[in-house]
């Protein structure tokens, strides 16, 4: 298993000894999902949160005329999962489904609640990255009210240059609120822009 990349980024934030890093690993398990492959499905309870090492990943939930609303994407080095039914166990509002061949490392519900207790330095990194992904969420929802979709669609490229390339467009016009053909408008009177600018 490798937990290089979960352990550096444990470390941005915290000071753990060697035994610390035993006592995590220990409780981790990694876990292959193919392309489509669901993490989580709604309606059933979130066992786990998962650090993404290879591939990419979808949060996204099913509205009522059946249209799919991406509320995340994650790629390696970050968490996913949903946060809700993980830490209340409760049922899945959300589904999280491979985009590409991946490989996570899970970390228990009950795992996670007894490094608590062991290592409570632990408890301050789930805090910083709680907090700033809910300060990044704020910031989206602003983004959705007061920009138009192409300065929302030229933010999204700007903040997350490596994604685009590895996700199919409707996915990226479904995590911006936009048709697909709608993103695929504003992609090619970009280009254009850019052309004339040349």
């Amino acid at each position: 298993m490798k937990t290089n990349l979960l352990l550096e980024s444990l470390e941005k934030h915290i000071v753990l000894t060697e035994v610390e890093k035993e006592l995590i690993t220990a409780v981790l398990r990694e876990r292959k999902v193919k392309k489509g492959q669901f993490l989580v499905h709604e309606g059933a309870v979130c066992r786990c949160t998962n650090f993404v090492t290879e591939g990419s990943l979808r949060t996204y939930f099913v509205d009522r005329e059946g249209q799919e609303h991406i509320v995340q994407f994650a790629i390696e080095g970050w968490w996913i999962s949903d946060l809700n039914s993980f830490i209340q166990q409760v049922p899945a509002t959300f589904n999280v489904q491979a985009i590409e061949d991946s490989v996570v490392i899970e970390l228990p519900y009950e795992g996670l609640e007894s490094l608590f207790d062991q290592i409570p330095k632990l408890e301050r990194y789930f805090r910083v990255i709680t907090q700033r992904a809910f300060v990044a969420f704020q910031q989206r929802v602003v983004q959705n009210i007061s920009m138009s979709a192409e300065d929302r669609y030229l933010a999204f490229r700007q903040k997350y240059p490596r994604i685009e390339l590895r996700i199919p467009q409707k996915w990226v016009a479904s995590y911006l609120g936009i048709s697909a053909e709608f993103l695929s408008k504003i992609k090619k009177r970009l280009k254009e822009e850019e052309g004339k600018r040349k």
